[in-house]
């Protein structure tokens, strides 16, 4: 079995207003293999053509909870760098934009409150596609371990 690093933040150390941010390429290839681990096929995820005779979009589309995922890489930086554990409480997205194959994702999350009877911390969440527009909104509710 695996040693665990131990870690030794506190709930009491983090800083309202800290943030964290990723990038991500969402291409074919990264739409394709979350479609894979979901088993969800639609083809306005999965066909470029079919999404382009059938809808709106240019090209087909990132599945929205695969945007929603994109949470993750910066909840795990700030843990790291906070040096502290949580466990997920609740998560909520808003899709603003859809997540055309190409784009590039930006998520930030930042710190927004501290709940201090139960050690829950909340983050605000959100996702640029690389032209700086919105493409979902969201919110983080994690219980510090």
């Amino acid at each position: 079995m695996a040693q665990v690093e131990l870690w030794n933040g506190t709930y009491e150390e983090l800083p309202l207003g800290a943030r964290e941010e990723s990038s991500h390429l969402i291409d074919g290839p990264a739409i394709d293999a979350f479609a894979h681990a979901i088993k969800s096929y639609n083809p306005v995820h999965m066909d470029g053509d079919w999404a382009r005779a059938n809808t709106h979009f240019p090209d087909r589309i990132a599945h929205g909870v695969m945007t929603t995922a994109l949470m993750s890489q910066p909840l795990v930086q700030f843990c790291e760098r906070f040096k502290i554990r949580t466990a997920l409480l609740s998560s909520s997205s808003k899709y603003i934009r859809p997540v055309i194959a190409g784009d590039t994702i930006t998520t930030v999350i930042h710190l927004k409150e501290k709940i201090d009877d139960r050690k829950r911390i909340r983050f605000e969440v959100e996702c640029k596609n690389q032209r700086g527009e919105v493409v979902m909104l969201g919110e983080l509710l994690e219980q510090t371990l």
